[in-house]
């Protein structure tokens, strides 16, 4: 019996560093989930490294962008550079 997962192309594939960016990523939608109210995104970061999730500034803001855009995260601006995250039901 052949195993057709070797004719796969590889963009179809799931990379390790995609898995991990992806858990890392459910990490964070889950963390805000849990929230009861809006928080800005420096100290979401803090509250996820408080919980034992070591990742940069950097990092959780790319992810945290990603969210924003597949609209399981809603962005709201309340001044100049100020920015409150919360779960869209």
């Amino acid at each position: 019996m052949i195993n057709q997962s070797q004719f796969r192309s590889s963009r179809s594939r799931i990379t390790k560093q995609q898995e991990e960016y992806n858990r890392i990523t459910d990490q964070i939608l889950s963390y805000i989930k849990n929230l009861t109210e809006e928080e800005d995104a420096e100290t979401l970061w803090f509250g996820m490294r408080a919980v034992g999730h070591e990742l940069s500034i950097s990092s959780f803001n790319s992810k945290l962008k990603k969210l924003v855009e597949a609209d399981l995260v809603e962005k709201k601006s309340v001044g100049y550079n100020k920015h409150f995250y919360r779960f869209i039901k």
